[in-house]
C-alpha cells in the first residue's frame, strides 16, 4: 500500500447521483477518511478534467465509482468526466490492489457495468444507503485505509449543497417527536373455540393474536358463529405483570408483552382497514403503509392545528409522470409509555402502480421539505384520519375494548432552538 496517498475518490454521474455522492462524502469525512467528490471540491473557474486528472493520479488510494444506470451509460460516452475517470482508474489499479470498490447504487444490470469493474466485488447500495455504508467501511477498514482527524464542520459542504442556511440559537423550545401516545384497554380475553384454533382464527371479526390452541383479544364472543369451550377474561395490568402468564386451565401463555403489542398493532391496522379514506400498500418486508385515499382538497393539502399554531400541508402531489403520497406507518411500543412510532413515507406511483425502486424519487420531492415540514404532515394526516374534526383524541375500537391515541405527538423541552430556512 502507498502509505503517502489516503484519497478516497467518489466517482458519479452528475446530476442524477450528487445527492448521493455528497451524502457519501458526509458520512465517510465523519469518519475522518480523506474524501474528494467534483460536486463540492471543484470550485468555480478550476479546469474541470485537469483537477480531476491531478487528483486521481497523484492522491487517491481508493476509486469508489457510484455505478447505476445514469453512470452506466456515461462511461460509454468518450465525451463525459465519467469515461475519462473509468479509464483512468483502470490504469492505476494495475499499480494498487484493491484500487477500485465499485458500489451498485439503482436497479442497474451488473452485467452493465464497465467492463473493468466487472471481476471486482461489488457493495449495494440500490436498497439501503445506511447497510451499504456499514459494508463499505467495514471494507475500508479491513483494508486498513489510513485516515485523519475528523473534520469540525463536515457536514458544511452537505448543507451548502442542499442550500440549508439553518442556524443553532439560545432560546428554550419545544420539539415535536413521531410518538403518538396511547392508552391501553383495561382488559385482554383469552378463548379456546371448538374446533381448528387456524379456522376459528379466521371467523373473528376484530383484532386477534393465536398461540397454539388459544385465541387472545380485546372482542366479545358473543355474536361470534363459534363455540367458547375456555374463556378467560385479564385484567392487562396482571397479563403483563410478568412475560408468562398461567391460564386457569394450567395452560402458559408465553411472550406476554409481545402478544400484546401484536394486538395493539392489529387493533390499529384493523381501524385503517374499516376507514373509507384511507388506504394500505404493504412493502415487500410486509409492513403496511397508510396513505390518503382521495386528495383531501383539490389543491391536495389538509389543515391542521398544533395548540394555536394552524397551517396547511399537501398529502398528495404529482411531478411528471409520478404521483406521490405522503404516508405513514405505525407501531406500537410500551416503553418508555405506551405509544404508536409513526414514520414517515414518501409512497411513489405510475400508471403501473406503486415503486419499490423509488428511493430516486424519496431525495428528489422532498429536497425542500425540512424538519417542520415533515412533522406538520403527521398533523395533517392524522386529521384528515380524524374526519377533519380537529380533536385530539382518536379512539380505536378493537370489539369490546378501546384505546384513545393523542394525535399531538410527545413534545420535548430544549435550552437551544433552530431557526430553518424559509421555503415555500
Amino acid at each position: 500500500m502507498n502509505v503517502d496517498k489516503k484519497l478516497i475518490f467518489i466517482s458519479h454521474a452528475q446530476p442524477e447521483d450528487d445527492y448521493l455522492a455528497v451524502w457519501l462524502a458526509s458520512k465517510l469525512r465523519q469518519l475522518g477518511y480523506e474524501v474528494w467528490v467534483d460536486k463540492d471540491n471543484l470550485k468555480k473557474g478550476d479546469a474541470f478534467w485537469n483537477e480531476i486528472e491531478l487528483r486521481i493520479k497523484n492522491d487517491s488510494l481508493r476509486f469508489i465509482p457510484l455505478v447505476s444506470k445514469a453512470y452506466i451509460n456515461k462511461s460509454l460516452d468518450k465525451d463525459t468526466g465519467v469515461f475519462l475517470e473509468v479509464s483512468l482508474s483502470k490504469s492505476i489499479s494495475r499499480k494498487i490492489d484493491n484500487y477500485i470498490i465499485p458500489l451498485k447504487v439503482d436497479g442497474c444490470s451488473y452485467d452493465d457495468f464497465p467492463i473493468s469493474f466487472l471481476p471486482l466485488d461489488s457493495i449495494d447500495f440500490s436498497q439501503n444507503w445506511g447497510k451499504g455504508l456499514k459494508e463499505l467501511v467495514e471494507e475500508l477498514e479491513l483494508q486498513d485505509i489510513p485516515k485523519s482527524a475528523v473534520e469540525p464542520n463536515v457536514l458544511q459542504q452537505w448543507h451548502k449543497y442542499l442550500n440549508i442556511h439553518g442556524k443553532v440559537v439560545d432560546r428554550s423550545d419545544f420539539y415535536g417527536s413521531n410518538w403518538l401516545p396511547s392508552t391501553l384497554p383495561k382488559t385482554i380475553s383469552i378463548y379456546r373455540f371448538t374446533g381448528d384454533a387456524i379456522k376459528a382464527q379466521k371467523e373473528i371479526p376484530f383484532a386477534k393474536k393465536r398461540d397454539k390452541d388459544y385465541i387472545l383479544g380485546f372482542f366479545n364472543d358473543s355474536g361470534l358463529d363459534l363455540r367458547t369451550e375456555f374463556r378467560e377474561d385479564v385484567a392487562l395490568d396482571d397479563f403483563l405483570f410478568d412475560d408468562t402468564y398461567i391460564l386457569n386451565s394450567g395452560d402458559l401463555i408465553k411472550g406476554t408483552r409481545l402478544h400484546f403489542t401484536q394486538l395493539m398493532n392489529s387493533a390499529l391496522d384493523e381501524f385503517f382497514y374499516q376507514h373509507e379514506n384511507i388506504k394500505c400498500w404493504r412493502k415487500k418486508s410486509k409492513e403496511r403503509i397508510y396513505y390518503t385515499r382521495k386528495p383531501p382538497k383539490e389543491s391536495g393539502s389538509y389543515p391542521f392545528k398544533i395548540d394555536k399554531k394552524k397551517g396547511r400541508r399537501t398529502l398528495k402531489g404529482k411531478k411528471g409522470d409520478i404521483h406521490w403520497n405522503y404516508s405513514l406507518s405505525f407501531k406500537f411500543q410500551l416503553d418508555p409509555f405506551p405509544h404508536f412510532v409513526t414514520n414517515p413515507h414518501l409512497l411513489i406511483s405510475d400508471e403501473n402502480g406503486f415503486k419499490d425502486d423509488n428511493q430516486k424519487y424519496r431525495r428528489s420531492i422532498p429536497k425542500e421539505w425540512f424538519n417542520r415540514h415533515w412533522y406538520d404532515r403527521i398533523f395533517a394526516f392524522m386529521n384528515y384520519v380524524n374526519d377533519g374534526r380537529d380533536e385530539r383524541i382518536l379512539r380505536i375500537n378493537s370489539g369490546r375494548e378501546a384505546f384513545e391515541l393523542d394525535i399531538r405527538t410527545s413534545l420535548y423541552k430544549s435550552d437551544k432552538g433552530y431557526d430553518e430556512p424559509k421555503t415555500l
